[in-house]
């Protein structure tokens, strides 16, 4: 019986202490994002030979500047067909550390760009860069872009384009 007090008390002491660091990690749910995204096509129709790009526009709607970098490390980019997400390029997976053999490393460290409130920045993405979208057919994209005041990710709408 004392084996078994003992053992209580000590899981009730660790639910407590690890309730006690969870809730001090926590970030606040109230913080809401500082900037709105949106994502549009170049084209949304696309033939073997131009290759689709994704058009994001990042407004800074909150009332401190947002810093996004360049090197991939802000922006998700996703795309998916009527199977679920297409199979990522090298490339895109070395951006996001989903290392598959044969793939390489790439340098970091991308520059940084300040987006005062009320104004906005365009980036755009060659979807080739990122996924296998060789195949005709109808596509979706999305795009994650990474709030670094509020340590949130926001989504675009989702567009969409066909392959011929």
């Amino acid at each position: 019986m004392t084996r078994f007090c003992t053992l209580a008390l000590f899981l009730t002491m660790q639910a407590v202490y690890a309730a006690k660091n969870v809730a001090q990690t926590k970030t606040p749910a109230s913080q809401s994002p500082s900037i709105s995204v949106s994502a549009s096509l170049q084209m949304d129709k696309a033939a073997a030979g131009p290759r689709p790009w994704a058009v994001v526009t990042v407004k800074n709607i909150g009332k401190r500047d947002v810093s996004l970098r360049t090197d991939m490390v802000d922006y998700h980019v996703h795309v998916e067909d009527e199977n679920g997400e297409r199979p990522k390029t090298s490339y895109h997976r070395s951006v996001r550390g989903e290392f598959q053999p044969g793939d390489k490393d790439l340098p970091g460290g991308g520059i940084v760009d300040t987006i005062p409130p009320g104004k906005s920045q365009v980036a755009k993405f060659d979807l080739v860069r990122f996924y296998d979208v060789k195949v005709p057919g109808k596509y979706a994209v999305y795009i994650e872009v990474q709030d670094n005041l509020s340590h949130t990710w926001v989504r675009t709408n989702t567009v969409q384009f066909t392959m011929e």
